[in-house]
């Protein structure tokens, strides 16, 4: 059987939930870190036409595209017992309720580092930074008041809450810090609590 391929650098908080998901579900994979600029774009078009990660090849069927198309498929093809998300009812909407705040947080977080990295510096608008900022901040409050003082978002063992939120938070961590105006306590202790466990330590960013 052919194995799974995952496209896409851990760098990116989107591609990082994938691989942690996989993992927790002992799923295996092969990484292909590509990137979605310089000369591995041109690459990457030939195998996503998108031009976009996280891309996932599945074993012998379609490559899939975007983070909620492939978490919806990994959860559906996993064994009922492995699934990261409760099957219905307040706790899967609780579930879902965390994933967009996490969501909505590595892409106002990704769109800053477009705006104010990869921008010239001269094309900056700092008036669309500040509102991306708050924006940023507005999920990260919101994360802070619901992630848990203890565990995980899914009890004792994380779940599929958990690699969004790590993911999307410790990506903020890494390529904004001045944003982050916190203290953000209970999100750093579960970012901590996670990166000690091999499903997450094993797709931190080089």
């Amino acid at each position: 059987m052919q194995a799974m391929i995952l496209y896409g650098r851990f760098h990116s908080p989107f591609v990082r939930r994938i691989a942690i998901w996989l993992n927790l579900q002992g799923r295996a994979f092969q990484h292909e870190p590509i990137m979605v600029t310089g000369e591995d774009f041109d690459r990457l078009k030939s195998i996503n036409p998108v031009g976009r990660v996280p891309a996932l090849q599945i074993d012998g069927g379609p490559l899939l595209i975007e983070t909620a198309a492939i978490t919806d498929w990994i959860e559906d093809t996993a064994p009922v017992e492995t699934r990261l998300l409760p099957s219905t009812g307040t706790d899967r909407m609780e579930a879902m309720r965390t994933i967009a705040y996490a969501n909505s947080l590595a892409e106002k977080a990704v769109a800053l580092v477009y705006d104010t990295i990869r921008r010239p510096e001269q094309l900056h608008w700092q008036d669309w930074i500040a509102r991306l900022s708050g924006q940023c901040r507005g999920a990260l409050d919101l994360l802070e008041a619901s992630a848990p003082q203890s565990g995980f978002f899914g009890g004792q063992n994380p779940a599929g809450a958990d690699t969004a939120a790590v993911a999307s938070y410790d990506f903020m961590k890494r390529t904004h810090p001045k944003v982050l105006t916190g203290p953000y306590a209970r999100l750093e202790a579960l970012s901590q609590r996670a990166n000690q466990l091999p499903a997450f330590a094993s797709a931190i960013p080089d």
